[in-house]
């Protein structure tokens, strides 16, 4: 049997950064210089001994500077890829800073199969001890793996894969920034060349279809916003006034605001805004207590507010009807 044929989508982060010099380990972003697809794949001749690489380059960009139309198109590029038979999985590099929002994103919209991996890298392909071309070389290796077939987007960084629902980046610096604080990892890109999965996600109720994002330009805006002591109600009014179709609350402890934040998501929702309750603690279970359910407010689940973002935008492609969201909130 040949070996598996992985589609390598470049879209830019630090994984292709080139830094001053190789202890430029902070300000290389600056300087907005970075290798080429090609350069980034020679660097790492041992890619050659898992798989068949096939590049496919898209226009660089710092990960907080993707926008929907972005992630829209991304997807469609993912789907066209895997009508084509040879094609085994797909491995995406990209800036760590929003890596996993993009992976998230892709999850949703696109059905488990074959696999995607994304990955990036938190020191510049210049850096001392660079952890980028390691990461390349582990996360085409797990795409060719076909036990990562059918478990959803997963993210492997600094040797450990990751789930995309689960992964959050919680540290600015460090190689070992990737975590899921809730389940842990799902395996390991093992130093003996082997892909090892300890678990693989469960889908209580089964997966949920993929959103059908085809033919879409944009996604309905959703902000998020962060209560902290003494809040008032201003940012929700502004958001509302602004146009969103959505804001997800992000609340202290187990998702909670002050009155006057309150008070404007109740105006919030009169106005036909649906709103959805998170927590900023980054880990843990917000549930649709009865004044919740009462108000008409969706409750995140286990979604940080990030991500709750994302999916409350893509129920909205596709309705308003605050239970039917909740149901799918609820399809973690």
């Amino acid at each position: 049997m040949g070996k598996a044929r992985i589609a390598l989508i470049t879209t830019g982060g630090t994984i292709a950064a080139v830094g001053a010099d190789r202890l430029d380990l902070s300000w290389y972003g600056e300087r907005d210089v970075r290798l080429t697809p090609d350069q980034l794949v020679a660097a790492v001749p041992e890619l050659e001994g898992v798989a068949e690489v096939e590049i496919v380059p898209r226009p660089p960009k710092r990960s907080n500077e993707l926008t929907a139309a972005d992630w829209l198109d991304l997807a469609a590029t993912i789907r066209t890829l895997f009508t084509r038979d040879e094609i085994s999985g797909v491995v995406v590099t990209h800036g760590t800073a929003l890596l996993e929002e993009t992976a998230f994103f892709l999850d949703q919209v696109i059905e488990p199969g074959k696999p995607i991996v994304v990955t990036g890298a938190m020191l510049p392909s210049t850096g001392l001890a660079a952890d980028g071309y390691l990461n390349l070389y582990d996360a085409v290796r797990t795409a060719a793996a076909p036990q990562s077939a059918g478990l959803g987007v997963l993210v492997v960084m600094n040797g450990v894969i990751w789930s995309a629902r689960d992964v959050s980046k919680t540290s600015t610096t460090g190689t070992d920034a990737f975590q899921a604080r809730r389940i842990g990892s799902l395996g390991v890109a093992s130093t003996d060349g082997k892909v090892l999965f300890h678990h693989v996600p469960a889908h209580p109720n089964g997966r949920r279809p993929a959103f059908d994002t085809t033919g879409l330009a944009d996604l309905p805006p959703v902000d998020v916003l962060v209560s902290h002591h003494g809040a008032g109600g201003h940012l929700v009014d502004a958001a509302v006034a602004a146009g969103r179709k959505g804001i997800v609350s992000e609340g202290s402890g187990s998702g909670l605001v002050t009155p006057a934040e309150d008070d404007a998501l109740d105006r919030a929702i009169a106005a036909g805004v649906v709103v959805c309750q998170a927590s900023r603690v980054g880990a843990g279970r917000v549930v649709r207590r009865p004044s919740l359910r009462r108000r008409r407010i969706v409750a995140s689940g286990y979604y940080v507010g990030w991500k709750a973002r994302i999916l409350l935008s893509l129920c909205l492609t596709k309705t308003d009807d605050v239970d039917t969201i909740q149901d799918i909130f609820d399809q973690y």
